[in-house]
């Protein structure tokens, strides 16, 4: 009986956890607005990376409710799936985040305290993980490089 009771409570607190999440949406037009070095990439990296990052800067990306478009082939996506996610600051950018602090390289970033609510975009070649600073702002990375989208 203990355990039941244990397990319901567990359920409980995960759907309080989960319904506590900002509700974010993707869907709708975003445009590339800044490209950075990521913190956890070394110094003779970030000169590469900046001229790398460069080159997506002022993509429109349009997320569809079931496909996404933009003019770069990387993010045209049929089929697509979204799934909404709730991560702790150590958990943002696959984990890459310096330790032993990830948490202030996030607020470096711009994210608030707490968790970080995202979508998790989902294609049949590939699969994008944006988290939000707010609801028109949104970050992801890619080879390295955090990407900063503005809704349009």
């Amino acid at each position: 009986m203990k355990s039941v009771v244990f397990a319901i409570v567990l359920a409980m607190l995960a759907i309080a956890r989960a319904s506590a999440a900002p509700a974010v949406s993707i869907v709708g037009d975003w445009e590339i607005v800044d490209a950075a070095p990521g913190p956890w990439t070394t110094a003779e990296e970030r000169q590469r990376l900046t001229s790398a990052g460069k080159y997506l800067l002022n993509t429109a990306i349009s997320f569809k409710l079931k496909e996404v478009v933009s003019k770069q082939k990387m993010f045209i996506c049929k089929r697509v799936v979204y799934e909404p996610s709730l991560l702790e600051h150590d958990a943002l950018f696959q984990g890459n985040l310096p330790e032993p602090n990830p948490s202030a390289a996030a607020a470096r970033l711009g994210f608030q305290k707490g968790d970080v609510a995202g979508v998790d975009v989902s294609c049949v070649k590939a699969k994008y993980v944006f988290h939000f600073l707010d609801r028109d702002t949104a970050m992801t990375t890619i080879n390295n490089v955090i990407y900063t989208l503005k809704r349009r």
